[in-house]
């Protein structure tokens, strides 16, 4: 990533960027003066060269897990969305029209969703078009989500009837299953990957005893 797409990243998850740099390029400093001690103690360039290696993969180790938090929190949006629409769904099969039915559902909202929703309901008090929808739904990546806010405005644009009513359940009802599956997925994939990190560790260790093995027999061999 580059330095204003890392940037970016981290101040969009709420961190601050000059406090986690500085603590990346702390941890990699430190790694490289035991690296440096090392060789200066030892004069074996495999151990530093191990550490080396070590700190390059925890640089970039640290680097994306701030896109991997980013990630992670725009599906929690989105899945909170999706949660608070089965409330929206109520509300409005109790006559309740779609303004009515968002502001029902700020009581159960995170503080970002809440902000998001009452600036959803005072750009609608100004504009009756779809912006105001469409608005709401750039704040997602999930193009099911804009489908999904363009169904909602149909039902203020041509009412709240059987009809509107039908094209959103169904719309609705198919997200939720893509929801459903995409996280037993996503479970699956975190199982799958839980088994894979005793494989790689032990692939390490292989590595570094055969590095090590292959040092010391050299150094025998130029004993001898």
């Amino acid at each position: 990533m580059t330095k204003n797409k890392i940037k970016d990243t981290i101040e969009f998850i709420g961190l601050s960027y000059k406090k986690e740099m500085t603590k990346v390029v702390l941890i990699s400093a430190l790694l490289l003066m035991v690296t440096l001690v090392l060789f200066l103690v030892t004069k074996n360039l495999i151990v530093p060269i191990i550490i080396g290696i070590g700190d390059l993969v925890l640089t970039y180790f640290l680097l994306s897990r701030y896109n991997d938090k980013k990630k992670s929190l725009l599906k929690n949006r989105e899945n909170e969305l999706i949660s608070l629409i089965s409330y929206f769904d109520v509300y409005i099969r109790n006559n309740n029209n779609v303004y009515q039915s968002f502001n029902l559902l700020i009581p159960y909202c995170s503080n970002w969703m809440k902000e998001k929703i009452e600036d959803l309901l005072t750009e609608i008090d100004k504009d009756k078009s779809v912006q105001p929808f469409v608005n709401f739904a750039d704040q997602f990546t999930s193009i099911s989500i804009h489908s999904l806010m363009l169904s909602i405005y149909q039902m203020v644009d041509q009412g709240e009837n059987s009809e509107q009513l039908t094209h959103f359940n169904l719309l609705f009802d198919e997200i939720s299953k893509t929801r459903n599956r995409e996280m037993i997925e996503q479970k699956q994939k975190s199982l799958s990957n839980m088994s894979t990190f005793p494989l790689a560790g032990a692939g390490l260790i292989t590595i570094s005893l055969t590095i090590s093995i292959l040092s010391i027999l050299g150094d025998l061999v130029n004993v001898i």
